[in-house]
């Protein structure tokens, strides 16, 4: 649309004309030829009307308009989210269906899960794109993190609420196919604040030939404050003058400017508040010591190898809270949205007795395993028989449903076809939570004397003080089970780090879902992918580990519970990144033990033994993976990954911490070792 302005110009001559006015006329000779009709033509007003069109800019009402290259971009963006006060930010998330791109076998709907959120993910890949390709060569890497806290730096993440820059890193996007602009990310060190405000900028940036990136139009006309014909654009005005005057503040001023927006995180209540409203109604229904267990299956020696005394399976009875206890299914739900009972059910669960105990008829403390990507707990259980054995400890481990082997596979590769249904095996990873409970507060209570668990007239089985092991995405969920889960309050996250969706593209796991994920009956843009993967982000906050890390140390209100993690991560790892460990141990603030072979920035470095938690690196030299985000080779899919598991010193570090609490030194020197591959 345009309007028309009608500006009245008043055209006065000189006045001081000899033969017009008074005797003090100028000598001027061009003023003293003036004539009376010449003197009346140039002291008249005239007016003229002059037509200022306001500044088009396509887009809709749904998007963000400041990016052209895609409904969804800058991301995250404050332009989803709306003003509620009702919520403890002030905001709710609003991304409507229509901006959630499309899989080629169904339109996207809104994500009921985000509807509920106060904020964007803590956890968020932060990106964009540009006009022209950017040369980031001078900006901060993974490996120079330190510029980005420099006041020169032409990248910038700042902590709105407090004026504080926020240390990042830069990368180009490794996953860009023909014919869409690469993404730019903004790596944050770790888990953003809850409930905070941050902005994004970028000044000063040229593309590979040299020449100035120009912001889109849309930006611009925000910065140099020309009004456009866009109602979503007008919309944002108010609220990027206040970020345009905090960036000036520490000296970002707005005419420098190419790219910028803000966005605001979820408060904790936000993100954790279904699953605490769960776990307190589970708590309650369970009572003190559980409803009860059904052992359906007892294998004395198990596999015949002398490691164990026997193996029982069976089941714990558990509230549900979801509709069915097959995938795909959505949460229950009350007229309020939260998370309702259903009915009680079986959860499956197995124990092994390891057969040091009963030679030596002592009982042996139990921990609980947390097993790996579609793996379940049975084979997770009954595979570390021999550690169980050496350690004289017992062991127990039911399934992280979500992303186990009882029908997620085929639950998240119809995910894949259209993301929607993804949602309902987040909802199922909250009632993962929940099962573990039930089996950790039933085998501590009414199970904790049952007949299998005796040798000799002596219960091998001592369920007084549990802690708990996590491998690869049990070592994920850890934080989530510790914080959540009072009877567990110390655990040996194996090969494990945090951001599912930092860690998603760069692990070899994701290859057995790419194609399908990128095939024709699903999302062939490369972008659409790499958005929705960011935006599912806060789907899995609620189990995600930066959600609890935070608390690690004193817990939150009463409702999250302080706890001791020792990290035991492997340096090249395909199948989670150790730039993911990074982001977990910086979330978490713990410290590095100086026998690593690897200092994270950022982290302060604590010598053993100690107490507490830690993290600690160690290098088989292995072939190093991809640096930026994209997955590695196949062949490289278990090196580091795995091996690490069997490394004496590693083990023997991981059983003490489990046993004493205490860390370790048990490298004789760093932590090296001689991989194969």
């Amino acid at each position: 649309m345009s309007r028309q302005r009608t500006i009245a110009t008043l055209l006065v001559s000189l006045l001081l004309l000899s033969g017009c006015l008074s005797d003090e006329a100028s000598e001027d000779p061009e003023i003293e030829d003036c004539t009376g009709d010449s003197c009346e033509n140039e002291n008249t007003v005239v007016e003229e009307e002059v037509i200022e069109e306001d500044i088009p800019i396509s887009g809709t009402n749904f998007c963000d308009n400041t990016n052209p290259d895609h409904c969804l971009l800058p991301f995250p963006s404050s332009a989803f989210l709306d003003s509620d006060s009702g919520t403890t930010t002030g905001y709710r998330l609003d991304i409507d269906g229509q901006a959630i791109p499309d899989s080629a076998s169904a339109p996207s709907e809104d994500f009921h899960m985000l509807d509920f959120k106060d904020g964007h993910s803590p956890s968020t890949q932060v990106f964009t794109t540009f006009s022209s390709l950017p040369d980031i060569s001078g900006l901060a890497s993974q490996d120079s993190i330190h510029l980005s806290s420099l006041p020169d730096h032409n990248s910038l993440l700042l902590n709105m609420d407090t004026g504080q820059m926020t240390e990042h890193w830069v990368e180009i996007s490794s996953r860009t196919q023909e014919g869409e602009p690469p993404l730019v990310h903004v790596r944050s060190l770790g888990g953003l604040d809850h409930n905070t405000q941050y902005a994004v900028a970028f000044r000063g940036l040229s593309d590979e030939n040299g020449d100035p990136i120009e912001p889109f139009p849309g930006f611009k006309a925000l910065r140099d404050g020309l009004v456009t014909d866009n109602q979503q654009i007008e919309s944002l005005r108010p609220s990027y003058e206040t970020m345009f005057t905090s960036l000036s503040e520490i000296g970002y001023e707005r005419q420098d400017l190419i790219s910028a927006w803000w966005f605001h995180t979820a408060s904790t209540q936000s993100i954790t508040g279904d699953i605490i409203s769960m776990r307190n109604d589970a708590t309650q229904r369970l009572g003190d010591n559980g409803i009860g267990c059904n052992v359906t299956s007892v294998i004395e020696n198990y596999a015949e190898d002398n490691t164990t005394l026997r193996r029982i399976s069976g089941t714990i009875t558990t509230p549900h809270y979801l509709e069915s206890t097959y995938p795909p299914t959505p949460m229950t739900r009350s007229e309020d949205g939260t998370p309702k009972f259903n009915f009680l059910t079986e959860v499956v669960f197995t124990v092994t007795i390891p057969m040091s105990a009963a030679e030596s008829s002592q009982p042996a403390p139990l921990v609980v395993l947390g097993h790996g990507f579609l793996g379940n707990g049975e084979g997770m259980v009954s595979g570390f028989r021999g550690w169980a054995n050496d350690s004289g400890v017992a062991t127990i481990g039911t399934d992280f449903k979500g992303w186990s082997s009882d029908g997620d596979f085929d639950a998240v590769t119809f995910g894949l076809m259209n993301v929607n249904y993804l949602q309902h095996q987040s909802e199922r990873l909250q009632q993962s939570v929940i099962n573990h409970l039930a089996m950790i507060t039933t085998i501590k209570g009414v199970c904790s004397d049952i007949p299998e668990f005796h040798h000799n007239g002596v219960n091998l089985v001592d369920t007084t003080d549990i802690d708990y092991m996590g491998v690869s995405l049990g070592g994920i969920r850890g934080p989530s089970m510790l914080s959540l889960i009072p009877e567990i309050d110390r655990g040996v996250l194996w090969v494990a780090g945090s951001s599912f969706g930092f860690i998603a593209e760069r692990s070899t796991q994701y290859t057995q879902f790419e194609e399908l994920f990128s095939s024709p009956l699903a999302y062939e843009s490369t972008m659409d992918r790499s958005i929705l993967i960011a935006l599912m982000q806060s789907m899995w906050d609620t189990t995600e580990p930066e959600t609890y890390l935070p608390f690690i140390d004193g817990g939150l209100d009463g409702e999250l519970h302080p706890y001791e993690v020792l990290y035991v991560v492997s340096i090249n790892d395909a199948q989670v990144t150790t730039l993911s460990a990074d982001r977990a141990s910086r979330t978490s603030g713990i410290p590095v033990l100086a026998n690593s072979t690897y200092y994270p920035h950022g982290l302060d470095i604590v010598d053993a033994p100690a107490s507490g938690s830690a993290i600690v690196y160690f290098d088989g030299n292995f072939p190093a993976v991809p640096s930026g985000n994209i997955q590695g080779p196949m062949a490289y899919h278990s090196l580091a990954h795995n091996q690490v598991l069997g490394y004496g010193p590693a083990v023997d570090l991981a059983t003490d911490f489990l046993l004493s609490g205490q860390i370790t030194d048990t490298c004789s020197g760093k932590c090296y070792f001689e991989g194969t591959w």
